[in-house]
């Protein structure tokens, strides 16, 4: 576009120029030669196209002739910049489109890397059926989600009743950790330092969308509490080896619990000594009673572990059988009995005794 307008200004000051010889001859007194006639195109066009050096029109001293020179200067002038205009026009207009692509892919490339972000600041974590609850804080406390001592204070003063199940629990002075066997075993994702009541929080909403109405029914049907279900159900997580005998396990304590026999389990044994009184000041001793298994009456205090669907279904829905006692040997392989001397030879069967 630029050669085009050039072109026309060489040919149109050319013009002017014969024009203006012409109107020379004419005049009564001859003009002399002016040396400031001969027009520098070489400036008029390093001028247009932006480089540097100052363009000046040629002076003429015959009048007539530089109203001429003007008119054509002023046209080509115009011309030019219209044109010129036009072209700043489109090339703004481009440049627009350029800043808002930019914008775009700026915004674009912000909302990525706040995803990145948030996706960098949370974790998910596992956790095994049947594992206490204070494994469960070590672990969130080791992954960075909530200090151990902020996570087991809050779970044993927040008020969590607005969960039904949790609404449920019975007052007991002899109960030690208030919602062990409430921490939903799953997979959760949670933030790097998360507020210690709302990481609770996952597991008892988790539970209450996995312990049905009907499941409560089915407790009541059996004539226990959902918390006693639970806690037979915390129990036959760590005795149930075998997946398989779990339903197996689930009638055997049921039925010590009908005989009035006392249940007798290893696994509550090692719940006081392992997840209690490591974390108990003052008398370390004082829940031995309510949880071991071979001193209190019935069920313990409360659940000795946080059982999944697998063992809580094996407690609402025990299998059909009349023995006391089970053993098992070194490759999960159980034995039962009905009678204690039955018993005794399953311990020598299983290599125990």
């Amino acid at each position: 576009m630029k050669k085009i307008l050039v072109s026309i200004l060489l040919a149109i000051v050319l013009f002017g120029l014969a024009a203006c010889g012409g109107e020379a001859e004419n005049e009564t007194t001859t003009q002399p030669t002016s040396t400031a006639a001969q027009v520098d195109l070489s400036q008029a066009i390093n001028a247009f196209n932006g480089e540097t050096g100052t363009y000046s029109a040629p002076e003429f001293k015959n009048e007539s002739v530089t109203d001429k020179i003007n008119g054509i200067t002023e046209l080509v002038t115009r011309e030019i910049t219209e044109a010129t205009g036009k072209n700043e026009e489109k090339s703004t207009a481009a440049s627009s489109t350029t800043t808002t692509k930019k914008e775009t892919t700026t915004a674009a490339a912000t909302t990525t890397t706040e995803a990145s972000t948030q996706s960098s600041h949370t974790i998910k974590i596992t956790f095994k059926e049947g594992q206490a609850m204070t494994e469960i804080f070590k672990i969130l406390d080791e992954k960075g989600v909530a200090s151990f001592d902020d996570l087991m204070n809050t779970a044993q003063t927040y008020d969590y009743s607005y969960y039904p199940l949790v609404a449920a629990i019975p007052s007991n002075a002899n109960r030690c950790f208030k919602l062990e066997g409430y921490l939903f075993p799953d997979t959760y994702e949670f933030y790097l330092n998360q507020k210690p009541q709302d990481a609770i929080g996952k597991f008892l909403r988790n539970g209450k969308a996995k312990i049905t109405d009907g499941m409560k029914a089915q407790a009541s049907a059996l004539g226990y509490t959902m918390d006693e279900v639970l806690t037979v159900a915390s129990i036959v997580e760590k005795e149930g080896a075998n997946a398989n005998e779990v339903t197996k396990i689930a009638a055997v304590i049921y039925n010590r619990l009908e005989e009035g026999m006392k249940l007798q389990m290893d696994s509550s044994i090692y719940y006081i000594e392992r997840h209690v009184k490591p974390y108990l000041t003052g008398d370390i001793n004082r829940y031995n009673s309510y949880y071991n298994t071979y001193k209190c009456s019935a069920l313990p205090a409360g659940p000795i572990s946080n059982p999944g669907l697998r063992t809580i279904n094996a407690a609402l829905n025990p299998a059909d059988v009349d023995y006391l006692y089970f053993c098992h040997d070194e490759n999960a392989n159980y034995y039962y009995a009905e009678t204690y001397e039955e018993h005794q030879a399953n311990l020598k069967l299983a290599g125990i005794e």
